[in-house]
């Protein structure tokens, strides 16, 4: 029969403030074949009446979290004294959840032939239904490793019958205590989840995803930010909503569009319907206070009023605010602001617009509370006579043909009749942001004012997608596996985080050796990673790679994308290079390297040439892969992912080789301007229509040259810039390319975060 073993933490202020409440819930509404084990810290429970039919631990009794606390006391979120209290830096605070965990699975695993499930649940939620063992286990699916809400992870499961949930549990407690984790950007228990997560994906892992809803009719709680508590009644609506701080920013990209909007047209005054977390209005008035140094904002959201009925009914998937809390906020920001002479008025009224908000005018005006058509309706009729009105949330189908139902679609109605009005200017800008359940989302801007100044190129530009796809056949790429299985003898494996910097050399054009030899210089002990084109370049100028990453499934003989005959670029070889040669590698590649070294190592770089036909046909997404059997890939074999060329994949490679910071150089993906003769000139596979090979793209204003190949590898380093994926430390090299531009969007997006984060307290 199948146990489930669950595992929550506390200390004395949520002892005081919830968990009382919490365990006597347990006590009177859960199956008693359900066991909870509670791991206490920083306080003794000889002065609570808590249930006993709960089993209590302290983590002083567990070795590994007292030697944390002693070794690694400093990196409280202020490093001592050093720099202002940070929470996302205190890896004392966030050890306590890991420990616990790693604890129980220990216990259960070395003491159970068959130790089942083990999960995670918090201490300060709010239980309104009785909770069986059949109910959880229909959350649950036997086949998966683990199965969480990805939205809210108060609830997070274990399955310890199957290694891979082991493994992945094994290196989160190794993070924390090999100091591994004190190299992220974040300290905080749920990032290097994530991230780990995301990793174990590419390897197998199999992940069930478990709906919202299936657990809010029965369990609501103070998510992970300490942000909010839900409490609803018995038919699932809430009731109250209590809360002290906003909950985290999201700057998707589209609002971007909307900062570029604010600082081109310079609004004196802006209505906003569905404020939020106030941060929208932050970035807004900062577009603004670049040039001017006065806004009127007056902003409208539902807050605390909100219920399950209204998010159904709006299409609302985000948790909610309290107005206390986003007035705070805001507060907070006005008098930052005031210290630079900046005044910021605001007010903020709770409700449903179609009853609070009353006809009123602004410069400019957001449309982003509600999604029903008649809550969109209203919010326009209201404020209709404003200079400049932007809609958020307008839909459009994704690559599946899926988009939210007709019913959520108010924004859609509402621009439909604007563009048939010939005394309206309505634009429906280009965006990529995808929608949780299905969809793209888009801004509208639209204005009755036609002598206003033409929108900005930044917000009208369309960006350019590559889908890359393999440059050889299939069955080429799988009998280049077959062969190289058996050629290669040693082969890459995972290494745990250490410190050492890794610098990482791409064969982009404007390659600065100058300022990579004093970068050297000042890390001695870094290593230098170059990939094959690149590698003739540092050997001519003294430079020895440490390693040098290969990925070409196409023969030695041939001529590379760059242009240069494959041999030329190995011409030349230094013996102490380690050559990490992926797997998928022609076999004649690897045979031209071998006679000038032995100092390989293999590696596989995940393709869907190695899914399984039925699941390729199917369309299965990257997270549960069926290897093809015949190519001989030992079971659980690592999957190198990260992009369409080696210079990305390389950032794999280095996190499995347990690199944590990485200095980027050559990465330019962007070359001069190609003669009119060379702009002529045209590629593309035989089954598809011929594409010129050279065209022009626009970042930050800024135009570049590029390729089909390198903007494949332009739009892998947004994503990975973009997202810092696996905890990794980043620094980039080069100006004025296309790569620096991309990285400087993304600094810019994560300057920001961090500068609306001073307001979340």
């Amino acid at each position: 029969m199948t146990q489930l073993n669950f595992v929550t933490s506390f200390n004395e202020d949520i002892l005081k403030q919830s968990t009382p409440y919490f365990l006597n819930l347990v006590k009177d509404k859960w199956d008693p074949s359900i066991n909870l084990t509670c791991y206490y810290h920083d306080c003794s429970l000889e002065s609570y009446s808590l249930p006993d039919t709960i089993t209590y631990k302290n983590l002083k009794d567990v070795e590994d979290h007292e030697l944390f606390i002693k070794d690694y006391k400093k990196h409280n979120g202020t490093e001592d004294g050093q720099i202002p209290y940070n929470k996302n830096l205190d890896a004392i605070k966030w050890c306590h959840k890991v420990y616990a965990i790693a604890d129980k699975a220990y216990e259960l695993i070395h003491n159970k032939d068959k130790p089942d499930w083990l999960i995670w649940i918090d201490s300060d939620i709010y239980l309104s239904k009785k909770i069986n063992k059949e109910y959880i286990l229909s959350l649950l699916d036997k086949e998966a490793d683990i199965a969480y809400m990805e939205e809210d992870p108060y609830f997070f499961a274990f399955n310890l019958n199957h290694q891979p949930s082991i493994d992945l549990l094994v290196d989160l407690k190794k993070a924390y205590s090999s100091g591994e984790v004190i190299n992220y950007r974040e300290w905080t228990d749920s990032f290097v989840l994530t991230r780990l997560i995301n990793l174990y994906k590419t390897h197998g892992l199999k992940v069930h995803t478990i709906k919202k809803e299936s657990l809010d009719k029965f369990v609501h709680f103070n998510n992970n930010y300490n942000t909010i508590m839900n409490i609803r009644d018995e038919e699932g609506n809430r009731l109250v909503q209590l809360t002290d701080k906003v909950t985290p920013d999201i700057i998707p990209t589209r609002y971007k569009q909307l900062a570029d909007i604010v600082r081109h047209y310079k609004p004196k005054s802006i209505i906003e319907t569905g404020t939020w977390n106030g941060g929208r209005v932050i970035e807004m008035a900062l577009a603004v206070f670049e040039s001017a140094d006065k806004l009127d904002y007056k902003g409208f959201d539902l807050f605390e009023d909100a219920t399950t009925k209204t998010d159904e009914e709006e299409f609302n998937v985000k948790a909610h605010n309290t107005q206390a809390a986003v007035i705070k906020r805001l507060q907070a920001f006005r008098a930052k602001m005031a210290e630079k002479n900046k005044e910021f008025t605001f007010s903020i009224e709770k409700g449903n617009t179609r009853v609070s908000l009353k006809k009123s005018t602004a410069d400019l005006v957001l449309i982003g509370g509600g999604n029903s058509y008649r809550t969109v309706l209203n919010d326009f009729n209201k404020l209709k006579e404003s200079k400049i009105i932007i809609f958020d949330h307008f839909f459009r189908k994704d690559e599946e043909e899926v988009m939210p139902k007709e019913a959520y679609q108010g924004v859609n109605k509402v621009v439909a009749k604007l563009i048939e009005n010939k005394k309206v200017k309505t634009v429906i800008l280009p965006s990529s942001d995808k929608v949780a359940k299905g969809g793209y989302t888009h801004l509208v801007f639209s204005t009755a004012d036609l002598s206003l100044p033409n929108l900005p190129s930044s917000v009208q530009s369309v960006p350019i997608h590559v889908d890359p796809r393999d440059c050889v056949p299939k069955d080429y790429i799988r009998n280049n596996i077959i062969s190289n299985i058996k050629n290669i003898d040693k082969w890459l494996d995972k290494c745990n985080g250490h410190d050492t910097i890794a610098i990482l050399v791409s064969g982009g054009p404007y390659l600065n050796i100058k300022e990579l030899k004093q970068t050297i210089k000042d890390n001695p002990n870094s290593k230098v990673i170059c990939v094959k084109h690149s590698y003739p370049t540092l050997l001519e100028n003294g430079i020895k790679p440490w390693g040098c990453v290969v990925l070409d499934p196409r023969p030695i003989t041939g001529e590379s994308t760059h242009g240069i005959i494959r041999t030329e670029l190995f011409k030349k070889i230094e013996p102490t290079t380690k050559f990490f040669v992926a797997s998928m590698t022609d076999p004649s590649v690897l045979e031209f390297i071998r006679k000038q070294t032995d100092n390989i190592y293999g590696w596989h770089a995940f393709t869907e040439s190695l899914r399984e036909e039925k699941e390729r046909n199917a369309g299965v997404k990257n997270n549960q892969v069926s290897i093809v059997k015949e190519l001989g890939l030992p079971e659980g074999a690592t999957l190198i992912v990260g992009g369409t060329c080696a210079a990305m994949r390389s950032i794999g490679i280095l996190h499995t080789l347990g690199f944590r910071n990485i200095h980027f150089f050559g990465f330019d993906c962007s070359m001069e301007e190609p003669s009119k003769e060379e702009r002529k000139k045209t590629t593309g596979a035989e089954d598809e229509k011929p594409q010129p090979k050279y065209f022009k793209v626009t970042v930050n204003n800024k135009n570049f040259w590029t390729t089909g190949e390198l903007l494949a590898m332009a739009q892998d380093c947004e994503r990975t810039f973009g997202e810092m994926q696996l905890g990794m430390l980043f620094t980039f090299y080069g100006e004025n390319t296309l790569v620096s531009e991309l990285w400087k969007i993304a600094q810019e997006k994560n300057n920001l975060l961090d500068f609306r984060k001073e307001y979340n307290d």
